[in-house]
């Protein structure tokens, strides 16, 4: 009997054109899943820089949170008690609409305290009371303790090195 010649007895190995196309699809497949792997790769990234920047973002109204109410003690204790009473009405409408939404737990319960003590802070300051001044610092002491237990506080990051002093000049 004569050797069969047609598709049938080919069918032990693939032809080169079905060849080609698996190398193909092997080749389109790797890309696929790396084009995937790296996609994901860079979610990732972006999630966490995001994430970054929110801390960021969030430690920086509270330090200039902070630093209105310092603004505001300081000039209580000077006698400016007009200028003490606008920077602490800023400060309060800051911690509403900044910080609060921020943060959660019990820093938030404190914050939310400090935030009911507005208006009899207010108006002891419209009135010139002496005793403003004490307690604008008392409540700067206990925003930047809130400040620490919610981890808002800005910290170095890595060591930081001492900056050697600069050499006069002869």
């Amino acid at each position: 009997m004569p050797a069969e010649s047609g598709p049938s007895s080919s069918r032990g190995t693939p032809s080169p054109s079905t060849q080609r196309w698996r190398s193909a699809l092997w080749i389109a497949s790797a890309a696929a899943l790396g084009f995937v792997a790296g996609f994901l790769l860079q979610a990732a990234r972006l999630n966490q820089a995001q994430q970054q920047i929110a801390d960021a973002s969030a430690a920086l109204h509270a330090a200039r949170l902070e630093a209105t109410l310092s603004a505001a003690v300081i000039e209580a204790q000077g006698g400016r008690f007009e200028m003490s009473r606008q920077l602490a009405s800023d400060f309060y409408s800051g911690l509403q609409r900044q910080l609060l939404p921020v943060i959660e737990g019990a820093p938030q319960s404190e914050a939310r305290a400090i935030l009911a003590e507005r208006d009899s802070i207010i108006t002891a300051l419209a009135r010139n009371d002496p005793s403003s001044p004490g307690t604008l610092e008392s409540v700067l002491l206990r925003l930047r303790r809130t400040v620490q237990r919610a981890e808002l506080d800005v910290r170095p990051v890595g060591p930081v090195a001492p900056v050697a002093p600069v050499p006069p000049t002869p």
